[in-house]
């Protein structure tokens, strides 16, 4: 399964980025988003509290830990993803669970105007994380042409 392209813009495609923790990471994609006026004020403060309520750690058959932050559509301007692939892992913590830990590599944050079409992106997210040499390419694209022709 692929997935639209268009919801990806270039402007929040960063790859290989170094951050220490994910207040960083967060206050960064926040930022590009903001910029591209796809997520509001309010982003930032939700999609930390989010994460620390409901974590997004995956941590994937392929050894690479994922995550995939998301908030409620009331803080979205306007359907994006926004990609991010870390030097250094930060840590996350597991999906489903308050103790387990993931390092996490990669960052797909989703900013859905429609609560319903984040389920259906997060299945078609699991899809890729299935597959383990679309994960290995994915973190190891440099380039956001390779990336959105990879993702497609």
């Amino acid at each position: 399964m692929k997935i639209n392209k268009e919801l990806f813009s270039e402007d929040v495609l960063l790859f290989h980025q170094d951050v220490r923790n994910k207040d960083e990471l967060f206050a960064t994609l926040n930022g590009h988003l903001q910029k591209n006026n796809v997520v509001n004020d309010g982003f930032l403060k939700a999609i930390k509290k989010r994460e620390e309520n409901f974590p997004t750690g995956l941590n994937l058959e392929s050894g690479v830990g994922v995550a995939i932050p998301h908030t409620d559509p009331e803080y979205v301007n306007k359907d994006q993803i926004g990609f991010i692939s870390l030097n250094k892992p930060i840590e996350f913590k597991q999906m489903g669970s308050d103790t387990e830990k993931v390092q996490v590599k990669m960052v797909f944050i989703l900013c859905l105007k429609e609560a319903h079409k984040q389920l259906d992106m997060l299945q078609n997210l699991m899809t890729i994380f299935g597959n383990s040499q679309m994960v290995k390419n994915l973190y190891e694209c440099k380039s956001k042409d390779k990336f959105l022709n990879l993702i497609s």
